[in-house]
C-alpha cells in the first residue's frame, strides 16, 4: 500500500499465492465512490459487480496481483456520517476497511500481510502485530471487518510501558495545551486502573490515537474503543485541557475498560456500555484517581440522568434501538445499575468467592478480544451461572431487561450505606453491607481481604 505525497491517494496492490477470491468487498459501502480500478500492465483487473455491491477479479491466476487506488480526499468528503476518513492537520485518520478490499470469504487459515510505503517523514499508527522481521503487518479476519481507525502522518509515535504491556501513543496534528508528558501520564494511569480488574491490561498491546479538538471542558470530549486487528482507542482531547485535568477523567478509563469485555452484539449496549460505565467509576476509586465518596456521588448522579431518559420501552428494546432513539443515558446507566445490583448480590451470597470482577474475568477468558466472535450478553450471564453453580446472573438481568422502569435501588442503597441528603451522597459505615461497599472501591489487596 503506497501513499502519494500529502496522503492524497493510496495505491493498493494485492497479490495471491494460492487462494483466488471470487469477489472482494469493502467494509464501508460509501467508499466505493472513491475507488479507481484502473490496473497497471501485468496485473489482473477488477470490475464492479452487476449489483454494484462488490468487486470481481478478471483474469486472476495463482501468483497474480490486483491493483486499485483510492482518492483519499474524496473519501474524507463523503459526508460527516458516511465518511470513513478525516484529516487532522497534516495527518489522516482512516478506516482500513474503506481502502483495503477483502475477500468476501476470509477463513482463519489465510495468512494476510501488508507493507506500507509512505512519503519521507511520514509514519503509520496501527494496532496490528508485525511479522518477526518487522517489515510487514499481519491482518486477522476482523482487521477490515470490525470498527477500526488507523492514522498516517508526521506525528511522533511514542512507546509507553504501562500495565504490563507496550502502548503506542500518537498525538495527531492539532493545537493542544497538554504536554506530551502529561498525555503519557494520563494514558498510563487509565491503563493501570483497568489492569486492576484483570491483573494486567486485558490486551497484549494497545494503540492510543489522541486527537485534539477545539474545546476546554470536559478535558476529554469523547472516545471510541476498537478491536479491528487489535486493541486501539481514539480519544478526543480538549485542546484547552491542562495536564493536571487529565489523570482520573472518566473517558479514558471507560474506553480502555471496553477492551477487557467480551465483544457483544450492538443490541446488548446495556451490557457493553453499562458495565463499562460501572467500572469507569469503581476502577478510578481503586486506582486512587478519585475518592470513594466522589465515585459513589458520580454513580448516583448518573443513575439520576438514566431515570430521566427514556423509560417508555423495556430496557432490552431501548438498548437495541439506542442510537435510533438517542436514549444513551438510560441504557448506559440502567446497565450500570444492573452491574451494581449483580456485584452486590454476588458479594452478599458468596462472600470471598464470587463478585462481578470474577464474572468479568470468566467472560474475558471465554470471549476476550475477537477470537470467539460476538457473544450474546444473556448467554454470558448463563455461562457465569453455570460456573457459580446457581442461577443468579441470568434471572437478575432478565428481570430488569423486561421492564420499562429504571432499576429500583432504594434497598441496595440502604444496605450499602449510601444515604442521599439534598442530592449529596453520604457514606454510612454502620450499614449492613458497608463492608461490601468498601470492597467494591478498594485497591486489589484490600478488596481480597474484604472478600
Amino acid at each position: 500500500m503506497r501513499f502519494d505525497e500529502g496522503l492524497e491517494r493510496a495505491h493498493v496492490r494485492l497479490c495471491f499465492r494460492r487462494f483466488l477470491p471470487k469477489r472482494l468487498v469493502t467494509s464501508h459501502p460509501a467508499a466505493r465512490e472513491a475507488f479507481d480500478l484502473s490496473a497497471p500492465a501485468g496485473d489482473a483487473s477488477l470490475v464492479r459487480s452487476r449489483d454494484g455491491q462488490s468487486f470481481v477479479p478478471q483474469g486472476l491466476k495463482p501468483g497474480g496481483c490486483l491493483s486499485w487506488s483510492v482518492d483519499l480526499d474524496r473519501l474524507t468528503r463523503l459526508g460527516r456520517r458516511r465518511s470513513p476518513a478525516s484529516r487532522v492537520g497534516r495527518d489522516l485518520l482512516v478506516a482500513p476497511g474503506a481502502v483495503m478490499l477483502r475477500p468476501a470469504l476470509w477463513t482463519t487459515r489465510m495468512l494476510v500481510t501488508v507493507r506500507f510505503v509512505l512519503p519521507e517523514g511520514y509514519r503509520a499508527a496501527l494496532p496490528w502485530p508485525r511479522t518477526k522481521d518487522g517489515s510487514r503487518y499481519i491482518l486477522d479476519r476482523y482487521a477490515l471487518r470490525l470498527e477500526s481507525t488507523v492514522a498516517f502522518g508526521r506525528f511522533a509515535l511514542e512507546p509507553l510501558e504501562a500495565a504490563g504491556i507496550l502502548i503506542d501513543v500518537a498525538v495527531l496534528d492539532a493545537d493542544h495545551r497538554a504536554t506530551r508528558a502529561g498525555i503519557r501520564t494520563w494514558i498510563r494511569k487509565a491503563a493501570e486502573a483497568v489492569a486492576l480488574l484483570h491483573g494486567r491490561f486485558p490486551a497484549p498491546r494497545l494503540l492510543a490515537l489522541v486527537q485534539p479538538v477545539p474545546a476546554r471542558d470536559p478535558p476529554v470530549v469523547f472516545g471510541t474503543a476498537m478491536r479491528g486487528g487489535g486493541a486501539h482507542v481514539r480519544l478526543l482531547l480538549a485542546s484547552g485541557a491542562k495536564d493536571e485535568a487529565l489523570p482520573g477523567e472518566w473517558v479514558g478509563v471507560h474506553e480502555l475498560a471496553h477492551l477487557g469485555m467480551p465483544w457483544t452484539l450492538d443490541t446488548d449496549a446495556w451490557f457493553q456500555e453499562g458495565f463499562a460505565t460501572y467500572y469507569q467509576e469503581v476502577l478510578r476509586a481503586r486506582a486512587g484517581l478519585k475518592t470513594p465518596q466522589q465515585v459513589w456521588q458520580n454513580i448516583h448522579d448518573g443513575f439520576g440522568r438514566g431515570r430521566r431518559s427514556g423509560g417508555k420501552r423495556t430496557l432490552a428494546a431501548e438498548s437495541a434501538a439506542m442510537h435510533e432513539h438517542h436514549t444513551y443515558h438510560r441504557v448506559y446507566w440502567a446497565g450500570a445499575a444492573i452491574a451494581l445490583l449483580l456485584d452486590v448480590e454476588l458479594r452478599r451470597r458468596f462472600p470471598g468467592r464470587w463478585c462481578l470482577d470474577d464474572a468479568m474475568g470468566l467472560w474475558h477468558e471465554m470471549h476476550g478480544g475477537t477470537r470467539a466472535g460476538a457473544a450474546r450478553a444473556t448467554a454470558l450471564m448463563r455461562a457465569a451461572d453455570r460456573r457459580i453453580g446457581q442461577p443468579v446472573c441470568a434471572p437478575l438481568t432478565q428481570a430488569h431487561l423486561s421492564r420499562a422502569d429504571f432499576p429500583e435501588l432504594t434497598q441496595t442503597y440502604a444496605a450499602l450505606g449510601l444515604r442521599v441528603e439534598d442530592g449529596r451522597v453520604v457514606l454510612d459505615d454502620e450499614a449492613p453491607l458497608a463492608n461490601v461497599r468498601r470492597a467494591i472501591t478498594s485497591p486489589a489487596a484490600d478488596r481480597r481481604s474484604a472478600r
